[in-house]
């Protein structure tokens, strides 16, 4: 809805011409247009009208090629290129409370110029393991696509006018391609062009992921005393679930835990799974102990679930003295900034005097192989823990 309240002198002469059953009011609030056609050409383009009216006004078209963007005072109009084999006509309206008028509208067609366009605002980046890629091609002439490689299949449906890339699984190095659109309609040829690459195998970000890491903490508890010590105390392998989907953390402080992480494609951040099982023990005929993965406040003792992320960058391997490849973890809430497991048995959450936990700032960095001992374990070898396990309690489980 516009307002505008620049009369013209026409309109005074009219208001004074008027019928005498129409009160002054009546008469002032119409419609002043400064065109009441317009005509593009069949690639299309966008023009303005002004519009006079002391009072609301509203603009509209009954055809989705034209498009109506009202202003304080003015209507811009917009049509696309007209790809039919026939001149288009449509009709805007314009009108107020009181007063209505019309703009007709035509576009025009040519039968041997060519209009070429794709759904392709960017290239394309295929992934290394394969995939496709559906685009449409917007043309009035007959079309053809083709690849100048061979690792890129190209199948064209000229029904629905669109194009398949197809693209092979890709072990070797990164790679290139380009897709030509040609389009012919009488006399007149056009042609426009389709970036296309493929990443390979090293470079997927989802396989970067997977390894053999260290959880790197800023600080170390064992059990429930605190070590003051930072460095690598406990070790793990990521490894592939569902490919671009979901991975696998495994033994992460004991030997046989696995926690589910999902992977978003986008970001290429992992989400990790805290408070769902994942290991289960028979201690006994009669004892079973479950394993669960949790955010701790060691202050207080009790633990929450929930989810941290997982990030990749570099983080410092201190076994290599070097920056390496690291998973970076945050999502750590309020008091509870301390990672590690929590088990269930006998009727009751407790938490263990013989396990590491980690706190503070902490990462998984690659590493090279299993290893026996690490500064954090060196540092923890002189503490002689409890013989038993001590209750915790949990929070929002």
């Amino acid at each position: 809805m516009r307002r505008c309240f620049t009369l013209l002198i026409g309109l005074i002469a009219f208001v004074t011409s008027s019928c005498d059953d129409k009160t002054k009011e009546e008469i002032a609030d119409v419609i002043v247009l400064s065109r009441s056609s317009v005509a593009f050409a069949m690639e299309g383009g966008t023009t303005t009208i002004s519009v006079a009216c002391p009072s609301e006004w509203e603009a509209s078209c009954p055809d989705n090629w034209v498009t109506l963007h009202p202003g304080e005072g003015y209507l811009t109009i917009s049509a696309g290129g007209n790809v039919t084999s026939d001149t288009r006509n449509s009709k805007i309206t314009v009108r107020s409370a009181r007063d209505e008028h019309e703009i007709t509208v035509h576009q025009a067609y040519s039968l041997e110029t060519v209009l070429l366009s794709t759904t392709v605002s960017d290239g394309i980046e295929f992934d290394s393991e394969g995939e496709n890629y559906i685009f449409t091609v917007v043309t009035n002439g007959e079309w053809k696509a083709t690849s100048d490689s061979p690792w890129i299949t190209v199948a064209c449906n000229r029904a629905n006018s669109t194009v398949t890339l197809t693209a092979a699984p890709n072990s070797d190095v990164h790679r290139t391609a380009k897709i030509t659109v040609s389009s012919t309609n009488g006399t007149d040829t056009k042609t426009c062009e389709v970036a296309v690459s493929q990443i390979s195998h090293a470079e997927n970000p989802y396989y970067k992921l997977l390894g053999y890491y260290g959880l790197y903490a800023q600080n170390w508890y064992y059990g429930g005393s605190p070590i003051g010590v930072s460095g690598t105390g406990a070790f793990c392998t990521v490894e592939q679930k569902e490919y671009r989907k979901s991975v696998y953390i495994k033994d992460l402080f004991v030997k046989g835990t696995v926690i589910e992480a999902s992977y978003d494609r986008q970001t290429g951040a992992l989400s990790i799974e805290l408070g769902s099982k994942c290991l289960q023990v028979n201690l006994s005929a009669s004892v079973i102990r479950a394993y669960y993965l949790m955010t701790i406040n060691m202050n207080t003792g009790s633990f929450t679930g929930g989810s941290l992320t997982g990030t990749l960058g570099e983080g410092y391997n201190d076994d290599a003295d070097q920056m390496r490849k690291a998973i970076h973890l945050s999502g750590f809430e309020g008091a509870y900034l301390t990672l590690g497991l929590i088990g269930y048995q006998s009727q009751q959450y407790v938490s263990f005097s013989d396990l590491y936990y980690a706190t503070g700032t902490m990462y998984l960095v690659e590493w090279d192989k299993p290893v026996a001992a690490t500064a954090v374990t060196r540092a923890a070898a002189g503490i002689t823990p409890p013989a038993e396990s001590f209750p915790v309690s949990p929070v929002n489980n």
